[in-house]
């Protein structure tokens, strides 16, 4: 027999259930929405399988496989290939543009992070027959680029050449594809690019890349033009000309951050070397440790530039340093395992303190089974590479929406749509939605909405209306529900309130969230990612450094 709390959370929970069946498909993925952002497990999960059991209910094979997506999390292969499939065998048959692809593009991608190769090459092939067959071009191009990076993973770069060229001949035969297509010419620009580079055809990539960063400039979209740069001063690096990448590099790299500042760095320290200038290589390769100690994040050339650190160090007999940059040198070396067997050799015949011998000797035995480290390394580079591309692009869109909120004199909360919804509340008196709206208005003038124990019944309360009247008249006139429109207004105030203000920039996060209206720093977070598509530590950093 159940514990009567326990049998009546259970009901409760199975009465609200029931409550949300007349909800629309684009009603529950919205609540789905939100209660992810609130990391409302509970809540979450009972709008899942509202979701699914109404697909399954009115026989919907595209809402059934769209509420199986929902369910892969990425973090249980076995389970969440169960919902690919299931995604892939309800709509076989379905007249969707984008179905059974997509199924086949989830269970291939996650073959591909889980690091099985082949059979996220099956099921790349599987989705390019079917996204050909419905002729849709997103999905072809998404098929054949996730082909053409396994062939990477595999070191067949000849193969993958092919694939970007195609593609890339395929865009730019359209007449006006730089205006119809210009976010794929410009990724495909860059993909090329770099495939020609590990192909040993950098001038091809320059040819490329010369076309691509003209057109960035044109249309003043600057992070597009430092990411074309950046690949541009590779491909003059790699066929040595090394003036035309200092110069690029110089100009560039005040712009980048992060893994992409980093082998912006480590290129600038060996033009250094090649000019025999060895105290402003070591002064490069010094930024790298910095950068690198910030972020944690290994990426090939950071064994040669420890190595190069140590040989300093030793040469002036600092023994803490040499300490410091060999096992910062092994951490890099273990991971990666490139070269591992010649730096680890060079390594070992100039360091002579015993526990650090031991400890090399250690990594040693782990060279017994070379050639699948290697091919794991292999895979790592690339991941690499994404990830960097990844990584600097995000932060230029960071730069640009900090830019755009700083420039803007007020960010607005929601809007108002008040002879709408006056059209469509029909069924309440008129008196009632403009004395609910009055008091609407001077409850946001007021902010009344920075309490924190706020809820619908209390506001209808003091607005002297009921729950139902208030929830209808701020879903017509906001068109956003109660919570939204709270948090709307509680996150807008804050925004204002931080640009405006100095003594914000101090506070925690915690400090924050309390000042304004928010139980916990996360969902204060949420909310103002939600609404500015940025992290409020970004933007307090990057306030903080311009005042």
């Amino acid at each position: 027999m159940l514990p009567i709390n326990l049998y009546a959370q259970t009901n409760k929970k199975a009465n609200y259930a029931d409550s949300l069946q007349n909800k629309t498909f684009k009603e529950l993925k919205e609540l789905s929405t939100e209660a992810l952002s609130n990391s409302d497990s509970i809540v979450l999960d009972i709008y899942r399988k509202t979701y699914l059991k109404k697909a399954k209910s009115e026989n919907n094979s595209l809402e059934m496989a769209r509420a199986y997506y929902f369910y892969i999390t990425w973090d249980n292969l076995e389970r969440d290939i169960q919902y690919s499939d299931s995604i892939i065998e309800i709509t076989l048959d379905s007249h969707h543009e984008s179905y059974p692809t997509n199924g086949y593009l989830i269970k291939a991608q996650l073959y591909y992070y889980s690091s099985d190769f082949n059979k996220a090459l099956d099921n790349y092939i599987k989705a390019s027959e079917w996204a050909d067959k419905k002729n849709y071009k997103p999905l072809q191009i998404e098929a054949i680029l996730g082909i053409a990076a396994i062939k990477n993973v595999w070191g067949l770069h000849e193969d993958a050449l092919k694939i970007y060229k195609t593609i890339y001949a395929d865009i730019v035969k359209s007449p006006n594809y730089k205006e119809d297509f210009y976010e794929d010419y410009i990724l495909l620009s860059n993909n090329l690019s770099l495939s020609y580079i590990r192909n040993n055809k950098s001038d091809s990539a320059l040819v490329v890349l010369k076309s691509a960063m003209k057109e960035a400039l044109k249309r003043k979209d600057m992070p597009s033009y430092y990411d074309l740069g950046k690949v541009h001063a590779n491909a003059n690096f790699y066929l040595k000309k090394y003036p035309q990448t200092f110069d690029s590099l110089m100009k560039f790299a005040p712009n980048y951050e992060g893994l992409i500042l980093a082998d912006s760095y480590y290129m600038i320290g060996k033009i250094y070397q090649y000019r025999n200038n060895e105290s402003q290589m070591i002064s490069y390769f010094k930024r790298i440790d910095t950068i690198h100690k910030s972020m944690k994040e290994p990426f090939p050339e950071l064994k040669e530039v420890y190595n190069a650190l140590y040989k300093n160090a030793r040469k002036y007999d600092n023994k803490d340093l040499q300490l410091y940059y060999l096992n910062q040198l092994l951490k890099a070396d273990s991971i990666l395992d490139l070269n591992y067997a010649a730096v680890n050799k060079k390594v070992h015949s100039d360091y002579d303190i015993p526990l650090l011998k031991k400890e090399k000797q250690n990594l040693v035995r782990k060279l017994n089974n070379r050639k699948q480290l290697l091919f794991l390394s292999a895979v790592f580079v690339l991941m690499s590479i994404v990830f960097i591309m990844y990584y600097y692009k995000r932060q230029q869109k960071f730069e640009l929406k900090f830019k755009e909120l700083l420039q803007a004199d007020t960010v607005t909360s929601l809007g108002t749509n008040t002879l709408e919804a006056e059209k469509t509340l029909s069924d309440i008196p008129e008196h009632i939605i403009e004395e609910v709206l009055k008091s609407m208005s001077e409850f946001e003038i007021s902010k009344g909405y920075l309490q924190k124990d706020i809820t619908l019944n209390s506001l209808a309360k003091d607005f002297n209306t009921n729950s139902t009247y208030l929830s209808s008249i701020i879903n017509h006139v906001k068109q956003n529900n109660f919570a939204s429109y709270l948090k709307d207004l509680r996150i807008t105030n804050a925004i204002n309130c931080i640009k405006k203000d100095n003594p914000y920039l101090i506070y925690s996060m915690n400090g924050l969230a309390d000042k304004f209206g928010f139980i916990t720093a996360e969902s204060f977070s949420k909310a103002f990612m939600e609404k500015t598509g940025l992290k409020p530590s970004f933007f307090i950093k990057k306030l903080r450094r311009s005042k």
